[in-house]
């Protein structure tokens, strides 16, 4: 059989499983899920939440082990079997699980199953009993880009979700790290980094290009990321994914060092801004990244009009990015207001404000010498564009922010995205 035939063959075989997974194991997990509180905990358990327990562990154990993955089948008993026994009603413990799963390589499979913190998905979102099945699937050209844009330790994995639980199933969770897990230690150090890219261009269209448009003149939206062909969203995106981790391990403080010190709020914020910031400068200098135009319209479209519109955006990580960037690029000029009451978006300016606020970020990482330093540092940096919140908040929208809020009532109003095996 041919490579090309092989690879089909699994193809075809993933999404038999896919729908066999949506008949059986999804639905038990999806029922199991709906009794956690956000820190996974069962308030109350009866002998029922066990029963339920217990047939999740039996048919997921028995789909590990005999799909390949006697690790996982053992490793995900275990720590069933030590949850049930410290009680439901205790945060789950589920580091075997989680340090079991190995990146799947480009064309293979992988699965996962444990309470998992499933980032902007559909509400409720906490560390619920999550499973997923994936294929990775990485850009055409990266192998090409890779030579000038080497990375060091590229430990991301571009994937198409073939099935989910609730929490990947539903709503705009694109990402699993392994510190989503929910466990009693930390994480130091990354050894995957699952994206679902395939759900991207349904969250953009929906989400970004509406948001953009509540608040931009017409000309000036972004147009390069709309309206694409599914693969080439996917491989624009998967590239966008790539360039994105490889400026994390470059510079004064690599992620791949300093992992617990990046997820510092306030220097996370500003790591995702920089990192992003070179996707789009690398993507509008070197005619040697496919895709840059609509790289560059993703990223901006993104950062700027789809994050901020987070229920809880002034305490959400990436509406925090988003704002931060809208109001650097409003006082640089890239965003001005039209008689219209639309802002104009001044793409060169824009480029040019990207290349300032790089700068910026790496000025300050040069200046310090120390992880206290570093935190105070991006800390004073974050509260030039972000005053402080009340309440546990992280910030305060300025009135002028609350621009990028036009559409979020509409749009948060829309019902989740569901992504079923036949749309994966």
């Amino acid at each position: 059989m041919t490579g090309t035939r092989a690879a089909h063959r699994l193809r075809d075989d993933l999404l038999d499983e896919a729908t066999r997974l949506g008949h059986g194991l999804l639905p038990r997990i999806d029922d199991f899920r709906t009794r956690q509180r956000d820190d996974g905990t069962v308030p109350a358990p009866d002998p029922d939440d066990r029963r339920r327990l217990l047939a999740v562990k039996d048919e997921a154990v028995r789909w590990f082990a005999g799909h390949g993955r006697p690790a996982q089948a053992d490793a995900l008993a275990a720590d069933i079997d030590d949850w049930l026994a410290a009680g439901l009603d205790t945060p789950p413990h589920f580091a075997r699980s989680r340090d079991a799963l190995t990146a799947p390589a480009d064309g293979d499979w992988a699965a996962f199953l444990a309470p998992v913190q499933t980032t902007n998905s559909a509400p409720p979102v906490g560390r619920r009993l999550e499973f997923f099945l994936v294929r990775r699937k990485e850009p055409d050209a990266l192998s090409e880009l890779a030579v000038p844009y080497p990375h060091p330790k590229n430990n991301c994995q571009a994937t198409v979700l073939l099935a989910g639980s609730a929490g990947f199933a539903q709503g705009n969770c694109i990402v699993f790290f392994p510190e989503n897990v929910a466990a009693h230690d930390r994480v130091t150090e990354q050894n995957y980094a699952i994206f679902f890219f395939n759900k991207f261009r349904r969250i953009h269209e929906t989400f970004a290009l509406p948001s953009a448009q509540s608040v931009l003149t017409a000309e000036s939206v972004p147009t390069d990321s709309a309206g694409l062909d599914p693969e080439v969203c996917y491989q624009a995106r998967a590239l966008w994914g790539y360039l994105h981790d490889c400026f994390h391990h470059q510079g004064r403080w690599p992620l791949d060092r300093h992992v617990k010190l990046k997820m510092n709020w306030f220097i996370g914020l500003l790591e995702e801004l920089k990192v992003d910031a070179k996707t789009v400068l690398a993507c509008h200098t070197d005619p040697a990244v496919p895709y840059a135009d609509e790289q560059i319209a993703m990223v901006l479209l993104e950062r700027v009009f789809r994050y901020p519109l987070d229920a809880h955006a002034a305490r959400n990580f990436d509406a925090g990015t988003g704002v931060f960037l809208y109001s650097w690029l409003r006082s640089r000029r890239a965003l001005t207001a039209d008689r219209g009451g639309r802002l104009r978006l001044d793409l060169d300016r824009a480029l040019a404000g990207l290349r300032e606020l790089v700068d910026a970020v790496e000025g300050m990482e040069a200046s310090v010498g120390t992880p206290a330093e570093y935190r105070a540092a991006a800390k004073e940096l974050v509260r030039t564009q972000l005053p402080e919140g009340a309440d546990g908040d992280r910030y305060a929208f300025t009135g002028d922010q609350r621009t990028l809020l036009r559409a979020r009532e509409h749009l948060m109003s829309l019902p989740p995205l569901r992504f079923a095996p036949a749309e994966m």
